[in-house]
């Protein structure tokens, strides 16, 4: 029996997924070149840990301004020029590290990243929802945020060996070249794809009573619920997994982070087999299973730390499932918003924002929880939300059910 071969429409969405994967990867990674470097960046620059909190916590500020603004100058012009504006950003922040001398030019360098990643989540997240409807969406939504994860994962892996190979100035310069052939990528390579106007995946959309009660988010409050704890529950996982690791089963850092590294490629996996998962489960059910096995995973390397082996198996679930909430949300705004929603940049770009700040929220509130009564006690109020999570779905399920049946 032989395969169809893929449409010229269908080559041309393809095309724009490859590209958004691939500014995902570098976006992310980008993100996270510093952090994957912070015991060096003490030393090199003398900081203190609470210096390099306040780089954090204001990156994340930066991030949560830009975001909804990126996603409403989006609106109407042509993504590739913006997805490759943003990456341009991030590979002159890179290489501006490279002169930095002290804690504020390191600021300056974190915070001009910071804004140049701002672009890429409702951009590149909005320019695929436009492309794909139906079980084709949410395989392309898994397989684009697989590769966030991907890109993740190999700073953590390369930065340091970079680092103690070539020093400070040619790890950063390698990176920001990295960015800058990711640029010439997008706009040569796929400069022959015409994203505007092109609406492929015919989403024709719903309207269902829920719009009603959009709030002042402009979308309903479920999106931002979910989003602000999905992103939450990733960072504190990523920047505090180690920590917990080292007290309750006594890994030495590098140990601690191989373990990390593996949650990392877990997660990878679970976001780019999303689409299979969907075609066997409606992707809003799938969601609130997922959120609960989060939750559960959670709460087993948590209070079942006696045995090495299970927290490593319950770290491994959660990167899976947890990897799996964010094209699956995206999926269900993609079909809430349909075909013609004129808010599509600014939509995406308000969720972004509220994971963003789930991500400084949940992690502020992890440190406070850790000193005041404990690391388990944090993680136990993480599971505890992703609980919650799952709820608001199945009721956010119950209440567009006579929508999904006329679609």
């Amino acid at each position: 029996m032989e395969t169809q071969s893929p449409s010229p429409v269908e080559r041309a969405s393809n095309r724009i997924l490859y590209v958004v994967s691939m500014n995902h990867a570098v976006n992310d990674g980008s993100v996270y070149l510093l952090s994957s470097l912070f015991p060096v960046v003490i030393s090199l620059f003398g900081l203190s840990v609470l210096q390099v909190g306040i780089l954090v916590g204001l990156g994340y500020l930066v991030s949560v301004i830009f975001q909804p603004v990126v996603g409403r100058y989006s609106e109407g012009r042509d993504p590739k020029k913006v997805l490759a504006l943003g990456i341009a950003i991030i590979s002159a922040a890179i290489a501006s590290f490279v002169v930095a001398t002290d804690f504020l030019t390191l600021l300056g360098s974190a915070l001009l990243l910071r804004v140049g990643s701002s672009f890429f989540h409702p951009v590149g997240v909005s320019a695929v929802s436009k492309e794909y409807s139906g079980a084709r969406l949410g395989h392309a939504m898994g397989f684009q945020s697989a590769f966030g994860n991907l890109g993740i994962l190999l700073v953590f892996v390369s930065s340091a060996p970079l680092y103690l190979l070539l020093g400070w100035k040619a790890t950063f310069l390698a990176f920001a070249l990295v960015g800058v052939v990711d640029v010439a990528v997008t706009f040569f390579i796929f400069g022959t794809s015409h994203w505007n106007g092109r609406h492929t995946g015919r989403n024709k959309g719903t309207d269902h009573p829920a719009r009603a009660h959009q709030g002042r988010f402009g979308i309903p409050f479920f999106f931002v619920a979910t989003t602000f704890i999905s992103g939450g529950s990733y960072s504190v996982i990523l920047n505090f997994m180690n920590i917990l690791l080292k007290e309750q089963n006594h890994l030495d850092v590098f140990r601690a982070n191989v373990v990390v590294s593996a949650w990392i490629a877990s997660a990878f996996f679970g976001a780019i087999s999303t689409g299979r998962w969907s075609r066997a489960l409606r992707p809003i059910l799938l969601l609130s299973v997922v959120y609960f096995a989060t939750a559960a995973s959670i709460f087993a390397f948590t209070f079942l730390s006696a045995s090495l082996l299970l927290v490593i198996t319950a770290l491994l679930v959660n990167g899976f499932a947890i990897s799996a909430t964010y094209p699956l949300t995206y999926t269900e705004l993609s079909r809430y918003l349909g075909l013609d929603a004129t808010t599509r940049g600014r939509s995406f770009g308000t969720i972004f924002a509220a994971q963003t700040v789930g991500g400084s929220v949940l992690g502020l509130a992890s440190g406070y929880l850790s000193d005041t009564f404990g690391l388990p006690f944090a993680f136990a109020s993480l599971g505890v939300l992703a609980l919650l999570a799952s709820g608001l779905t199945l009721s956010w399920e119950r209440a567009t059910m006579p929508e999904r049946k006329k679609d």
